[in-house]
């Protein structure tokens, strides 16, 4: 258990809750938490005693003390719980009537209807769990790849507690010699060379976790896939071809597709949201004027972009609009890949004209291949992140306070100043509080006894 201090009074007041999804299904569970947990649950099932972490079948009864259900009823006893209260579970059959009439008991005999996220939160404020964790548990709810699921499940184990922990230790103690110097400069000696080595230290695990996890996005988020190119070559066949199901119209008339297609598949271990888009081209058409912006929004938003291009035509200023759009997106280190369709009936595209763009180029016939070529190049890149050995952030805040703490610490190591470190010293303390202040963000609060305590604690100060 983690000691997390927090100036939040933990809550004792008994909460209810349903814990699984509304629906059909073969059980819901009902969780109690707090101080009246136990005894309220005594009351439903007319017991005396719950064995703690032992699984009771038990009738469920309302208050005229008429069965309404069997269930199966755990007991886990205080602070070896989830929210570090008394915590119950009440796994009755599935559907919502049996659920929301024991939820509505519990209710009457004491409990309140539970917050979103209160039970976390209590397991938060109780030390159970750190922030990092909490989100790791909120991530692994919404998951939707098995390598998601491995990197939550580092985090839930404390990875990145243990990380943020050690880069706490370390700057806290930079601090110390900083503010010890400040006072007490004769006896602590020269500390200039120990705070340059030990930013540049810190610097460097900072942006290896920062540049690991801007890159590994995909992986938690899913990854979004665009089909470009002009009409009629073939971008509605790929999006059928990749769902292996007719899911977008195709036909010889131009401007068939007028919006955006989304659908989502996995692509080896990775979940893709794959972006069928209006042919691009200049148009009368109000309405397909609309399909093509949209088109280009999408693909502004893609990680992956193919390019369809028709094989049997020549080059014309249609497939020059896709190029330029393909410039733009260039330059934002997206992943393109060239798709030179209709191929078997005949070859009339340079390769060299798409050789700017360093991607991998196929001549293929969605047609009589299907997505199977466009698979295996698809793959790679969608599974290129996974499994490393990395710390990896999995949500936008944890991103924003890591990047916060590196823009603090790049501003103390530029202004670091062999020769007088005694002038810039306190501005610098400053920027390494706020660096601590957002590390410490990932986990849990900042408090600024933990310097009092590293203060002193090395320094024999005052004797």
């Amino acid at each position: 258990m983690r000691n997390t201090s927090s100036s939040t009074t933990l809550d004792d007041s008994t909460i209810v809750a349903i814990a699984t999804p509304i629906g059909i299904g073969a059980i819901s569970i009902v969780r109690l938490s707090g101080a009246r947990a136990y005894e309220i649950t005594l009351l439903l099932t007319k017991k005396n005693q719950l064995l703690p972490r032992y699984a009771h079948l038990c009738r469920i009864y309302d208050r005229e003390g008429v069965a309404i259900d069997e269930a199966i009823v755990l007991y886990f006893p205080k602070p070896h719980s989830y929210t570090t209260q008394d915590v119950c579970e009440v796994q009755c059959h599935g559907g919502i009537v049996s659920a929301r009439a024991i939820v509505e008991l519990c209710i009457n005999l004491g409990a309140r209807m539970a917050q979103a996220g209160e039970f976390s939160k209590r397991a938060f404020l109780g030390g159970r769990l750190d922030l990092a964790q909490i989100q790791a548990i909120a991530g692994l709810i919404q998951s939707q790849s098995l390598e998601a699921n491995k990197m939550l499940m580092r985090q839930l184990s404390g990875e990145l507690s243990t990380f943020v922990e050690e880069v706490r230790e370390s700057l806290l103690l930079v601090l110390a010699y900083m503010e010890a110097s400040i006072d007490y400069g004769d006896e602590v000696g020269d500390t200039t060379h120990f705070i340059h080595t030990t930013l540049g230290k810190i610097k460097q695990k900072l942006e290896q976790v920062y540049s690991a996890s801007i890159a590994r996005q995909g992986v938690i988020n899913g990854y979004t896939l665009s089909i470009i190119g002009k009409p009629n070559v073939g971008k509605s066949s790929l999006l059928n071809a990749l769902l292996m199901y007719e899911r977008a119209i195709v036909s010889d008339i131009e401007g068939t597709t007028r919006d955006t297609i989304e659908e989502t598949l996995c692509i080896g271990s990775a979940l893709v949201r794959v972006v069928d888009t209006a042919g691009i081209r200049q148009s009368d058409d109000s309405i397909e004027r609309i399909g093509i912006t949209k088109a280009k929004e999408a693909v502004s938003r893609s990680d992956i972009i193919l390019a369809v291009f028709d094989n049997s035509q020549h080059f014309d200023e249609k497939d020059s609009a896709i190029m330029d759009i393909l410039e733009q997106n260039a330059r934002e280190n997206k992943h393109i890949v060239i798709i030179l369709n209709k191929s078997d009936m005949g070859a009339t595209h340079n390769e060299s004209i798409f050789a700017k763009f360093n991607a991998p180029i196929l001549r293929t016939s969605i047609k009589h291949n299907g997505a199977r070529d466009i698979l295996k190049v698809i793959e790679p890149i969608v599974s290129a992140n996974s499994g490393s050995d990395s710390i990896i952030l999995t949500s936008s805040y944890q991103l924003e306070c890591l990047k916060n703490a590196l823009d603090s610490i790049n501003k103390v190591i530029a202004g670091l100043k062999d020769d007088c470190i005694q002038s810039w010293i306190e501005l610098q303390a400053f920027h390494i509080q706020d660096c601590i202040e957002s590390i410490s963000a990932l986990t849990r609060p900042y408090e600024h006894t933990e310097l009092l305590d590293r203060l002193f604690g090395t320094f024999c100060l005052g004797k």
